[in-house]
């Protein structure tokens, strides 16, 4: 028994776990399975990893017929070839045929080809019987065709089929598979001027064969019999390249990407790479499409198409860098998302007023792309325009370490830096962010807000994973959405709405097209031009710029990647229909509609328009109009009035010619100062020198005919007047250190802050 036993051990052990250590392709297919490329093994073989699914019939035919027309019927060897092989071996003289199994052949082929010997050959029968013992037959074709040689350096039946017929194997005419079929007993034979007549004759003579045995009828067989030999191997296709170089070795991705839209959107981008791109030295673009209800890419462009010249100028220009992935300052982007956490919070309605005026936070000074103010301004219109000075107020009032709390759960892995370090520039593009992150985002929010409409809209606030590649990967369930139906939707809103940037003079070319909620960002220096843009079917990133971080002059996010944005969103399907309002997550309520904040009594009394608006449901509980006071009219009567910041009336008033200048209201000092802000930080520039130069300090104040007494540390500086030439301006220079800036007016009132001077 224990002799039997370890004979019984000893053949169970002689199969190795693994049949091929041998390193594969790495290959890229579409969602149809259509190959979008591939990248040669470490060896230098084109040898795709074995597929899990089933082998082409005609293949499986042509192959079994060829080599082993028992295969189906034998344990690993077969004793009627073996006994034709020896006959024909010794009738010869000399060795024709060497009766292997197809069984036998795979084995030969996981022992890298060996020598052929008798000991050889019977140890070969030895592991055929006992790999039949772990292995279906149909495990054993998949493995035996995934390892055979087709000539040069093409390995494997899927590598054979794209790299001489430029299709997938399960395409394979009669012809075509009876090319492969008998190619491995020759590979040599495939090489134009080897033998090529050798390899037709191969062929004709399977052809006819499985015609005998009935496998195709005689016209499929006179059909098979005139196609031609292939020629040179093809190239094999590079629709995605950026995305299969960043794929693990030996990896066979079945992705989500759509081959005719992954094509189309390279050729949008190509395009604008070599013509208006290429005009201002702008080297580099990307784009990234998704479908919104799943969360699947569909085209994956990392950056346009390298130079096939062999000048190997892709590395020079930047082009083999896939941008899609790399970080880069997410300019304006992240100012849509501000606005809906400030509407989910309750701490703003959609178009509260927000102050537009100069702004100083510890030495940072933001600026808006038309270096001019509005005094104040709607958040839905702030946003729109992408107005830097009402965003960051906005970013103050929400707190930036919470937002960068809200980013991260929202699944943004490039914020790694902490608050402190990003500060207000957080929302101006201080952080680094992907295309394919930014895109994801903007789509898992545009699926939570569709899902809320649904009748099972209890699971609407789900699945902030982004995007997946992966065909089989369906985004479903995931991290909970902290942002609100109702925030969401007045976000897209303002996103869609045609009152777009100072900087997008252009926006109008783009007013014609279907409705899309877009935002457009450029990153300081113009170093960056951002184009996100969403439907409820739709998601579209677009990245441009320079790899290399060069900015260009001109290069803004309307310029040059929203054009690249609604070209591709031109030819994609219409949503059937835009989001619904999600009234469930809203309630009624009285809104200003000149200041945007819930009405006040004295809103009513002002005769200003007030109407019943649905808001986040959170926002009826935000604080009423502050603007709109009580003023003591000159007959006794008193009325309601509009009535803003002096600081902030002084920039309206330009622009607002419907706005008038309140009587005397008590309890409210007639002016502010513009600048310095209280607690403002002042950096003196290098080469300063005292009274020579100095800092421009200027104030507001609301009548007409007013004097400001300036003091600086109790020592007076001068008067200024409202009616003057330059207004309430001065020229200060201060000297390093904290400083006490007193202004009194003619009627006593008094303002005092505090400012410090620090020199670069």
């Amino acid at each position: 028994m224990v002799v039997v036993a370890a004979v019984i051990g000893g053949y169970a052990g002689v199969l190795p776990r693994r049949l091929f250590d041998a390193p594969y392709s790495t290959v890229l297919y579409a969602r149809d399975g259509a190959l979008l490329g591939a990248r040669v093994a470490g060896d230098g073989q084109w040898r795709f990893p074995p597929g899990g699914g089933e082998l082409a019939e005609k293949y499986v035919r042509a192959v079994v017929e060829y080599e082993d027309r028992r295969f189906f019927r034998h344990g690993g060897v077969s004793l009627p070839a073996v006994a034709r092989a020896a006959r024909q071996n010794w009738l010869a003289g000399e060795v024709v045929s060497g009766g292997s199994t197809l069984t036998m052949q795979l084995v030969r082929l996981s022992r890298g080809n060996p020598p052929r010997t008798v000991g050889e050959k019977l140890w070969e029968a030895l592991l055929a019987t006992r790999l039949e013992w772990s292995y279906t037959k149909e495990e054993i074709l998949a493995l035996y065709a995934a390892h055979a040689p087709f000539g040069g350096n093409v390995v494997g039946l899927e590598a054979a089929a794209w790299r001489y017929f430029g299709h997938a194997a399960d395409q394979l005419s009669w012809a075509e598979a009876a090319v492969l079929a008998v190619l491995p007993n020759s590979p040599a034979l495939i090489h134009p001027g080897r033998g090529r007549e050798a390899l037709l004759r191969k062929r004709d003579g399977l052809l006819e064969r499985l015609l005998r045995v009935g496998a195709l009828d005689s016209v499929e067989y006179r059909a098979a019999l005139i196609e031609p030999l292939p020629e040179a191997p093809e190239p094999l296709p590079r629709h995605a390249p950026h995305l299969l170089d960043g794929l693990p070795a030996g990896t066979a991705l079945r992705s989500s990407l759509d081959l005719g839209l992954q094509q189309r959107v390279q050729q949008i981008v190509d395009h604008y790479g070599a013509q208006t791109l290429a005009v201002n030295r702008i080297r580099n673009a990307a784009a990234v499409v998704a479908d919104v209800r799943t969360g699947q890419a569909l085209a994956y462009v990392g950056n346009i198409t390298p130079s096939s010249d062999g000048s190997g100028r892709e590395a020079e220009d930047g082009r083999s860098v896939d941008v899609v992935r790399a970080r880069r300052s997410t300019g304006s982007l992240l100012k849509p998302i501000l606005y809906a956490a400030l509407l989910d919070q309750g701490q703003i309605l959609p178009r509260t007023l927000v102050f537009d005026t100069p702004l100083n936070i510890d030495g940072f000074v933001p600026s808006n792309y038309s270096r001019t103010f509005s005094g104040v301004v709607p958040a839905d219109v702030a946003v729109a325009r992408s107005l830097n000075v009402p965003i960051v107020r906005m970013l103050t009032h929400y707190n930036s370490g919470r937002f960068l709390g809200l980013l991260r759960r929202l699944g943004l892995t490039t914020f790694d830096r902490s608050a402190e370090h990003y500060g207000a520039t957080l929302i101006l593009g201080g952080a680094e962010g992907t295309l394919w992150e930014m895109t994801g985002l903007y789509a898992a929010l545009a699926r939570s807000l569709e899902r809320a409409g649904r009748p099972d809209g209890g699971r609407a606030a789900e699945d902030l994973r982004g995007l997946s590649w992966s065909a089989g990967d369906s985004l479903a369930g995931g991290t909970a959405c902290p942002l609100s139906p109702s925030a969401l939707w007045y976000m897209f809103e303002a996103m869609s709405g045609v009152n777009r940037p100072e900087e997008e003079a252009a926006w109008q070319e783009f007013g014609s097209m279907k409705r899309v909620a877009w935002k457009t960002g450029t990153s300081y220096g113009n170093r960056d031009a951002w184009a996100v843009g969403l439907t409820p079917r739709y998601a579209v990133g677009v990245w441009v710029g320079n790899a290399d971080g060069e900015g260009r002059a001109g290069m803004t996010g309307v310029g040059t990647a929203a054009p690249i944005l609604f070209d591709i969103f031109s030819m994609l399907p219409s949503a059937e229909r835009w989001f619904e309002e999600p009234s469930g997550d809203m309630e009624a309520a009285a809104v200003c509609r000149r200041s945007g904040h819930r009405a006040s009594e004295w809103c009513v009394a002002s005769g200003d328009p007030v109407d019943t608006l649905p808001v986040p449901r959170a926002g009826v509980g935000t604080p009423l109009c502050p603007y709109h006071r009580p003023v003591a009219m000159g007959d006794g009567t008193v009325r309601g009035w509009f009535v803003l910041p002096p600081a902030a009336e002084y920039y309206y008033r330009q622009s607002a010619s419907d706005y008038a200048v309140p009587p005397v209201v008590a309890g409210s000092r007639p002016f502010d100062l513009i600048y310095p802000e209280h607690r403002a930080v002042l950096y003196l520039p290098k080469g300063f020198s005292g009274a020579a130069q100095g800092f421009v300090f200027r104030a507001a104040h609301r009548a007409d005919s007013a004097q400001i007494h300036w003091h600086l540390d109790n020592r007076y500086l001068g008067t200024t007047r409202s009616g003057s030439l330059a207004g309430h301006a001065l020229t200060v220079a201060p000297e390093t250190g904290e400083h006490v800036l007193t202004l009194v007016d003619d009627a006593g009132h008094t303002l005092r802050v505090r400012f410090t001077v620090l020199s670069r």
